[in-house]
């Protein structure tokens, strides 16, 4: 049974609650929406009531709580910039469950007061963690010489639980033989710092206390220090044990920033994801890759993540087109020369592309071009890790990591002796094959999207492309992979004088000869959806939040809500 709104005395309850209450009947439709629930939303109570429950908060959960019958209290949730709490539970008559109800208010008013709180908790940690962290011992007497901290570092020193001196005076203390020394009093009677030598527990100890002072001048603690004077010689090692850790974060952070990339690298294909997998492993060791695949498909992009990943990502990274460079120039180009090695060589000589990615990594692109003489001098520099200048007598070594790719067959033409075997090997430790787009079809919508948006923002278009050419993208092979479907996106954009990309833009193209699966004659109505559903899409992707791209586009948010769904638009949650 549904419940109704009817019962005018509970209405009443809930119009003047300041908390805002919203519920639902088996329908999912909003049968309650109190004033705090309109103006916490910033919603109308009229839009609301009787509308589907999704339409009105994407995000609240009433349905699922209605579904499972189990109730959920103190959920966080973000709407139209403001931050609520929320308990939400199901409505029972009997044993049936006839709908759901939330619960919930407004916490923003009280964020500056909890930030300030949190951030007094943090601190207050963070000088206990600092404390505890140190190695020489501290121990913090009042203003009255009454013992009220000491940290672990202390007790372990002098042999002596936080149990047995906390909380006692200094006085009690060397009278009962704790210490031989009360440097407290001292302080507390000179007003300044005192340093002092002490034997505790069979070490020989330093005591450096200090007084703190407050505003009028007043001592108001002592913090004492103590080091054990015999540990001094091992700050060199702890020294050096800090600079790992140092590193090791250093690197951590190097770490993730070097995820960078993968937003680069557009793709949905489970294959396609496991070659970035492997990718991303084989960065933090030295290893030599090789990645293999068709012209186009973004090898480039696989060797700079494997660089940007790696140990090695704020050193250079030198790529090397080895079908680029002219033969004549090819050894001086890689290895470098000295001064006066051949005619027109400059005077002060020159630097090699291995010498310039010292402690970097070498790309060496299209690595099948190669001669097989310069094939012998690069597995030379390979194999002992070191080089010599054209006309130079004296090695350079070398720290390079080496990533080479191709879209030649190099076990064939190790078969037919145009490429070194030896080489080969050297090169293929970790191989990693990247599939063609004809093969990886789910990634030609997301690389459509980007491209598009990349040059509509580049030129100052708005244009979009119909869907008959995206069915003739999806059966075209691509011969060109990704670099192929990136040129045809630029062109249709800079060429086509329609916003509306059609089937008359692909005349003149390798693509023109493909029809689409289906043909349809497309109506002015499906022209308008489409453009629709692109403005819509584009405004909540720019601002994030229904509520500003319904302002953006001057429609109420529940419209917004309403076109959304009814186009399928992804959101996060209801802003």
């Amino acid at each position: 049974m549904n419940l109704q709104t009817s019962d005018w005395h509970w209405q009443e309850i809930f119009e003047s609650m300041h908390n805002g209450v919203v519920a639902i009947n088996r329908n999912k439709e909003v049968i309650v929406f109190n004033r705090a629930a309109s103006r916490v939303l910033n919603i109308p109570q009229s839009l609301a009531i009787g509308a589907q429950i999704d339409q009105v908060i994407s995000n609240s959960n009433l349905i699922q709580v209605m579904k499972n019958g189990k109730e959920e209290y103190n959920q966080r949730l973000d709407i139209n910039d403001r931050s609520i709490i929320s308990n939400r539970s199901p409505i029972w008559r009997g044993n049936n469950i006839i709908g759901a109800v939330a619960i919930f208010q407004d916490i923003s008013e009280f964020e500056v007061l909890s930030h300030q709180l949190d951030t007094f908790k943090a601190i207050n940690k963070s000088l206990d963690d600092v404390i505890e962290s140190l190695d020489d011992g501290i121990v913090v007497a009042n203003a009255q010489g009454v013992i009220v901290r000491a940290n672990d570092a202390y007790q372990h020193m002098t042999g002596i639980t936080a149990k047995e001196f906390v909380g006692k005076h200094v006085s009690d203390l060397l009278k009962q033989g704790y210490m031989n020394k009360s440097v407290t009093e001292m302080v507390l009677e000179r007003r300044s710092q005192v340093n002092v030598m002490d034997v505790r527990n069979g070490k020989d100890l330093l005591l450096s206390g200090n007084p703190i002072f407050d505003e009028s001048g007043n001592v108001t603690f002592v913090v004492t220090a103590i080091r054990d004077v015999s540990q001094l010689n091992e700050l060199k090692a702890k020294l050096a044990e800090s600079e790992q850790i140092k590193d090791k974060y250093f690197r951590l952070l190097e770490h993730l920033r070097s995820q960078q990339p993968f937003k680069k690298i557009i793709t949905k294909d489970p294959e396609m994801q496991k070659k970035l997998e492997i990718a991303y492993h084989v960065a933090d060791v030295n290893t030599n890759v090789l990645i293999l695949g068709e012209t186009g498909v973004g090898k480039e992009l696989i060797a700079q993540l494997i660089h940007r990943a790696s140990k090695r990502a704020k050193q250079p990274f030198i790529k090397i087109n080895c079908g680029a460079i002219p033969p004549n120039l090819v050894e001086s180009e890689l290895f470098g020369y000295e001064s006066g090695s051949f005619t027109g060589a400059l005077k002060e000589g020159k630097s090699g592309l291995f010498e310039l990615a010292q402690g970097g990594t070498i790309f060496l692109d299209e690595v099948g071009e190669l001669s097989l003489d310069l094939q012998v001098k690069i597995l030379r520099a390979i194999q002992d890790k070191e080089i010599t200048r054209i006309g130079g007598k004296k090695p350079i070594l070398l720290d390079v990591r080496i990533v080479a790719a191709t879209n030649r067959e190099l076990e064939s033409m190790v078969k037919e002796k145009t490429f070194r075997e030896d080489l080969y090997y050297r090169l293929n430790v970790v191989p990693i094959l990247i599939p063609p787009l004809r093969d990886r079809k789910a990634d030609i919508l997301s690389l459509v999207a980007e491209f598009l948006g990349k040059f509509n923002r580049k030129y100052g278009y708005q244009k979009w492309i119909h869907p008959d050419v995206m069915d003739v993208f999806l059966e075209y092979d691509w011969p060109g992979n990704i670099r192929e479907l990136e040129n045809t996106i630029e062109r249709l954009v800079v060429t086509y004088r329609e916003d509306c990309i059609g089937m008359d833009a692909l005349v003149g193209t390798s693509l023109q000869l493909l029809k689409p699966s289906k043909i349809d004659i497309t109506s002015l109505q499906a022209c308008v959806e489409s453009e629709e559903r692109r403005l819509l899409a584009e405004a909540y992707r720019t601002t994030g939040s229904t509520r500003k791209a319904a302002a953006i586009l001057k429609i109420s948010q529940s419209s917004m809500v309403k076109k959304m769904q009814k186009y399928k638009i992804e959101s996060t949650s209801t802003k």
